[in-house]
């Protein structure tokens, strides 16, 4: 007899297994071989160098380049400044002609008697002083000598000595005058004579300090002129020189640009044949994976609820099914 209590009903539990068809199973396994082989190979690097290094044109304008900044102000600059200073600072000869035209504007007119006086001879009044000096001694003597005359007359004589005199006194002065006159016309038209030589020379002076003085101002204009062609010569060699650097320069760019296209499309060509293994794998498995392939499934009803170790089981059979499948029938 069985015991008392009642017993626990029956239960059911399902085990689904998925094999893969033996027609798929060789293509699964030679996938899988491949791909292990693939994944094993160590990394090749590419042989070739990558990128193209700069042309001789390049180079050689680079260098000319570097030259050029190097080298400072050119030389023809150099010299067009030092002209422009020099001409800036103007001729230590300029004050002295400018001088001479000026002292020459300002020599006095014959007219000035201030200007006549100035030229005339010192010593032409001390001749005067001495010639009228003489006059008066002459006079005097003659005065002594009508004195003389006239006591020996007695009372007729002392009338007619005033009249002698008189007429004594009046030659005197008007010889005064003669002597007088006489030098200082002499000496105006030495001074006259002086000053118009003085004029002259100073007007001759002047022409000559004017015609160097312009001289001298059309010299520093065809020097800055010079100086700046020197100064045009030189900026203008200087961007031909520039043009044609750069002209040889874009040449090596072209022929570097060339190269580096070159040696891309070998490192293209060189990644596409190394990835062309993997590229044929994921053809493959892409294939593999597009075969509508339906496993077959088997239902096993058992009589007692499954274990853990059991529902685990069950959930992974796909995977323990596919791999008894890739290891093969069993000895």
């Amino acid at each position: 007899m069985g015991k008392g209590g009642g017993s626990a009903g029956p239960t059911e539990s399902k085990v689904v297994q998925s094999n893969l068809p033996e027609y798929a199973e060789p293509y699964y396994r030679d996938l899988l071989a491949r791909t292990g082989v693939e994944s094993a190979l160590p990394y090749t690097p590419y042989p070739a160098p990558r990128m193209a290094y700069f042309a001789p044109a390049e180079q050689e304008a680079m260098s000319r380049f570097t030259e050029m900044g190097v080298a400072g102000t050119p030389p023809e600059l150099d010299v067009a400044g030092n002209i422009a200073g020099t001409v800036g600072m103007g001729s230590p000869y300029a004050g002295t002609m400018l001088e001479v035209t000026r002292r020459a504007q300002e020599m006095p007119s014959m007219a000035d008697p201030y200007a006549m006086a100035s030229y005339m001879n010192p010593y032409q009044q001390l001749v005067l002083d001495n010639q009228m000096r003489e006059a008066r001694r002459q006079s005097n003597i003659m005065g002594q000598e009508i004195g003389l005359q006239a006591a020996g007359q007695g009372s007729l004589g002392g009338y007619r000595e005033g009249i002698m005199q008189a007429e004594r006194e009046r030659n005197l002065e008007r010889q005064l005058g003669d002597i007088y006159g006489a030098g200082m016309q002499q000496a105006f038209g030495q001074a006259q004579q002086a000053l118009g030589q003085d004029r002259a020379y100073a007007d001759t002076a002047a022409r000559l300090g004017q015609a160097a003085y312009g001289n001298l101002l059309s010299g520093d204009a065809q020097r800055l002129q010079a100086a700046g062609m020197l100064g045009d010569y030189a900026d203008q060699r200087q961007r031909m020189e520039i043009e044609r650097l750069r002209n040889m320069q874009a040449a090596g760019e072209a022929e570097r640009r060339l190269r580096q296209a070159g040696m891309d499309i070998g490192y293209q060509d060189f990644l596409r044949q190394r990835a062309f293994p993997q590229e044929q794998l994921g053809f493959y498995s892409q294939m593999l994976q597009g075969t509508p392939v339906t496993p077959g499934t088997t239902q096993t009803a058992f009589g007692m609820q499954p274990s853990t170790m059991q529902q685990l089981l069950g959930a992974g059979i796909a995977s323990a099914g596919l791999y008894n499948a890739f290891r093969g029938p069993q000895g």
